[in-house]
């Protein structure tokens, strides 16, 4: 069977953890480029059977992509375009974690006539769209659809009950930017650190409370768009409280670099968390009130890295929907929706599946 040569972009903890996957796979010939040879050197250091290159400048990123099938963007969100461009330049597939802005957007529609394009593949846009999906498909028709996200220390820590997991300036942006929802069926925007809600899961007390980001497309629930959509994010009880002091009674929601000093500064490194992905929908059966709520429970797993909970779900998705199109299961070219795959082959796939726990 021949190889899916894999380009990614970015040799940061999501390049990385895609690298220490995908080169476990002999179907996977997976190179890493990036402009510093300090985040080379770290991945070099664990001994991976893959290429690494010093890239820098939009001909060297086409340059890359020579003799390469699928271009994988693991960089920062204002990165992402030169990615797309590169990819459309080399007419190879496309792959990303984030929600495309209009420009990207534009580029990846050109390239989408030509190869394969998948957008917004991680955790939350990505497989929590999935789930989403697929709760409504089998639960119809829905009024109001909640969906929550939320990777936490196994153990909460200090008064936040939170440490550092995932980015940090994604973390600010989440909670200081607006939340995309519906409302009565149509798009808007929902403050966020809203709608504060108590959750109990396995015996365990969690708050929910509405965040940025999480959505990537509203679009992707196409006909069956529920009259009301919400994003939340789950955390320990009390983080909300904590947050809602340094953003707005000191002010730091306007002294960004501070908070993320304090942040950076003050918070451990979490290794060992877990990540909770938890929908509830609600609707009518004539008229009786009707409520469905799944919910699906990851941890880290040794078998492809030391990586936390929410790293290796994000990258075990992409690796999946790449694992589909090696094995001509998705189409090879178009924007892959890959919301409307089934889900329980996906989450049960060699990726996702040694990371569930529930």
């Amino acid at each position: 069977m021949a190889k899916l040569n894999v380009c990614i972009f970015g040799a940061g903890e999501i390049g990385t953890a895609l690298a220490s996957t995908l080169s476990r796979n002999d179907g996977f010939a997976v190179k890493v480029v990036d402009p510093s040879e300090d985040a080379l050197d770290r991945i070099r250091k664990r001994n991976l059977d893959v290429k690494l290159q010093l890239v820098s400048g939009a001909d060297g990123a086409c340059a890359a992509l020579s003799n390469q099938d699928i271009a994988v963007a693991a960089v920062p969100e204002a990165a992402v375009k030169d990615v797309a461009l590169a990819a459309l330049a080399a007419d190879v597939h496309y792959l990303d974690f984030t929600c495309p802005t209009d420009a990207v957007r534009a580029t990846l529609a050109r390239l989408a006539e030509q190869r394969a394009v998948f957008s917004g593949c991680g955790v939350s846009p990505g497989l929590v769209g999935n789930i989403a999906c697929s709760l409504l498909s089998a639960f119809s028709p829905i009024t109001d659809l909640t969906i929550r996200v939320g990777a936490n220390p196994i153990v909460p820590t200090n008064r936040l009950g939170y440490g550092q997991i995932w980015n940090l300036d994604g973390l600010i942006s989440e909670y200081t930017k607006p939340s995309a929802a519906i409302r009565d069926g149509q798009f808007t925007w929902i403050e966020s650190l809203e709608g504060l809600e108590r959750l109990t899961i396995d015996g365990v007390t969690y708050e929910g409370f509405t965040t940025a980001g999480g959505l990537g497309d509203l679009s992707i629930f196409g006909e069956k768009l529920p009259r009301n959509v919400t994003f939340k994010t789950i955390r320990y009880p009390g983080h909300l409280d904590y947050m809602r002091f340094l953003l707005d009674d000191l002010g730091l929601r306007h002294r960004r670099d501070m908070l993320r000093s304090l942040l950076a500064n003050g918070l451990p490194v979490i290794e060992d968390d877990t990540l909770l992905l938890v929908l509830t929908a609600r609707g009518l059966r004539g008229r009786q009130p009707i409520e469905k709520t799944v919910h699906h429970r990851f941890s880290a797993s040794s078998t492809f890295g030391a990586f936390n909970a929410l790293t290796s779900v994000a990258v075990g998705y992409a690796a999946t929907l790449m694992s589909l199109l090696l094995n001509d299961r998705v189409p090879s070219t178009g924007l892959i929706a890959h919301h409307r795959l089934d889900t329980s082959a996906l989450i049960s796939s060699p990726y996702l599946g040694p990371l569930m726990r529930t």
